[in-house]
């Protein structure tokens, strides 16, 4: 039996989301064979916590009360596990509440899709799914990526960064540099928020300040990118790892705004089903060559990035060229994107499964790695007189 700790909350805009994206995948692993489910909530204010009454997804609509029937814990490291330990550790009683042998992180945004806890499982030395440090902190990042996949010669938008500090002293500059080189309409987007968090666009002047000021207080740097006018946006999902991958079916968001708003994916009847209930098209309405381009540019942006787990790839097709364009990377995405693995012939279970097989293999690959020299050269060296 396999400790799966199944992790969701977090510090991020994205909560809330993250909470319905675990619960439908926690429905799903109760009921598969061979796993025990460990849920691991962490509260806005950091706080991690265990307990049964974390299986219920109604239970959050009082988050103090999930606080208030759940144990809070910390992680520490075990033999090829992590121990979850009571915290704060009271005494003459037991410590130990639980172990898990493989992280599920299902936390969406800032702390969970960005590298950070990747960091922390790496250092606990267990398998867990999705993205490594890297590439998760790559991928998160909007600038970063970008810049990332120019340099692999897989297209994407033209597009101008800079610092939100820098926005407070050097406004005129900015403005004028960006419409030198960007035409109207621009899109501004704050560099490592997802869910269309924070973005706006601009098809004049007062406008950009007006996103500019508003993407500034969701994050230290911001994108402003040419707007393709007419364009459609197309999804597909990536699973697996660069050892073996599967592509999912396209999908294409309706929406009645200029993009996907956080609105459209998640807001009214959609709030307790998350991104399976937003308005789509599935299968997306594409020729033979344009969804063999998506494809193709997907499963080389995929393995460029050392990507893992289930990723949902955003594309961008301008109406005048009907060039495709990659337009942002979900490697936690929202409802894991089961919806098109179903459309694709894949079930829920069968998708977890193959995300968990493909966490068994890169913590294989890495156990094979030389990681530590077995020399220690201070046995023979001369240590006297280092310390002054």
């Amino acid at each position: 039996m396999i400790n799966v700790g199944v992790f969701f909350g977090g510090t991020s805009v994205e909560h809330e989301v993250s909470i319905i994206s675990a619960q439908q995948a926690i429905a799903q692993l109760l009921a598969m064979d061979g796993y025990k489910l460990v849920p691991i909530y962490i509260s806005k204010q950091n706080r991690w916590y265990t307990g049964d009454y974390l299986l219920e997804v109604e239970h959050f609509k009082d988050l103090k009360k999930v606080l208030e029937n759940s144990t809070r814990i910390q992680l520490v490291k075990g033999n090829r596990n992590a121990y979850l330990i009571e915290d704060p550790i009271r005494q003459f009683h037991k410590a130990l509440v639980d172990h898990i042998d493989l992280a599920f992180p299902i936390i969406h945004g800032t702390g969970g899709e960005d590298g950070s806890l990747q960091g922390l499982l790496e250092h606990l030395d267990i398998p867990y799914v999705g993205c490594n440090v890297l590439s998760a902190s790559i991928t998160m990042d909007k600038i970063a990526s970008k810049l990332f996949l120019q340099s692999s010669g897989i297209r994407v938008v033209d597009g101008e960064w800079f610092y939100a500090h820098h926005w407070l002293n050097y406004q005129s500059d900015i403005i004028e540099d960006l419409e030198k080189k960007l035409p109207y309409p621009m899109i501004v987007k704050p560099a490592d928020i997802g869910s269309s968090v924070g973005i706006k666009s601009a098809k004049n002047r007062f406008e950009l300040i007006e996103a500019i000021d508003f993407a500034r207080f969701f994050s230290p740097r911001i994108l402003v990118e040419k707007m393709l006018v007419g364009m459609r946006e197309i999804n597909i999902s990536v699973l697996g790892d660069s050892e073996k991958l599967e592509l999912s079916v396209c999908e294409e968001p309706i929406s009645s705004n200029d993009f996907l708003t956080y609105e459209d994916k998640y807001v009214g009847e959609r709030s307790s089903k998350g991104m399976s209930a937003a308005k789509r098209q599935i299968p997306a309405n594409l020729t033979t060559e344009m969804k063999r381009e998506i494809e193709r540019m997907a499963a080389e942006a995929f393995i460029a990035l050392d990507c893992a787990g289930v990723t949902r790839i955003d594309f961008m097709i301008e109406k005048e060229t009907q060039l495709a364009y990659i337009n942002e990377f979900n490697t936690v995405p929202g409802s894991l994107s089961f919806y098109l693995w179903e459309a694709t012939g894949k079930s829920f279970k069968e998708m977890l499964k193959a995300m968990i097989d493909a966490a068994y293999r890169g913590y294989r690959r890495k156990e094979a790695l030389t990681r530590s020299n077995d020399i220690n050269i201070l046995s023979t060296a001369d240590l006297k007189g280092i310390k002054k």
